[in-house]
């Protein structure tokens, strides 16, 4: 099931031959600083993928809140990387984004555009108030993409994350429907 388009990409549900590419980006060190790394992410995806099949967003199950979405390049198919949605996070008709573009992908303007394509989505079809992002203070690529999306720094919580055996500062950045341009 596709979800939304842009110019070079779709967001889909995610399918079986998406483990491999996606593990790539689950496992990477530049990404897994940010993220607590899972003991197997192998497993974990295939549960995460088992669970998209039937899960429609919004549903709060299985597996909870969150939506997993796949971010493929029409050109060629190819997984760009995926987008977590967690629907009523922090509250009713909001979200919470969280992303990962695949390391042989990044630097390419993907998580920009997918976001984009989620965003305007997520309005039209579920009519999402409000849009959250958090980002780690180190993890500057992924506050310069909520930045260039139109997100606000709503705060900073010090020492608010343990990761990977050290706590790490959080940064959290918000987007109101009304303020999206598209």
């Amino acid at each position: 099931m596709i979800f939304a388009r842009s110019e070079r990409l779709l967001l889909r549900r995610p399918r079986e031959t998406d483990l491999e590419p996606l593990l790539s980006s689950w496992t990477d060190a530049e990404a897994v600083k940010y993220v607590n790394q899972r003991e197997d992410v192998r497993a974990f995806l295939v549960g995460l993928i088992g669970d998209m099949k039937t899960k429609v967003p919004g549903d709060q199950e299985p597996s909870g809140a969150w939506y997993q979405y796949v971010a493929e390049r029409t050109e060629d198919g190819a997984v760009v990387g995926d987008i977590g949605v967690g629907f009523f996070i922090p509250g009713e008709w909001q979200v919470e984004l969280g992303y990962r573009i695949l390391p042989a992908h990044r630097r390419r303007g993907y998580a920009k555009e997918a976001l984009a394509a989620l965003i305007a989505h997520l309005i039209e079809a579920h009519g999402i108030h409000r849009f959250v992002g958090v980002a780690a203070s180190g993890n500057a690529a992924s506050i310069a993409v909520l930045r260039s999306l139109g997100f606000r720094r709503e705060g900073s919580f010090r020492q608010s994350y343990w990761c990977n055996g050290a706590w790490l500062d959080d940064e959290y950045f918000a987007l109101l429907a009304s303020e999206w341009r598209g």
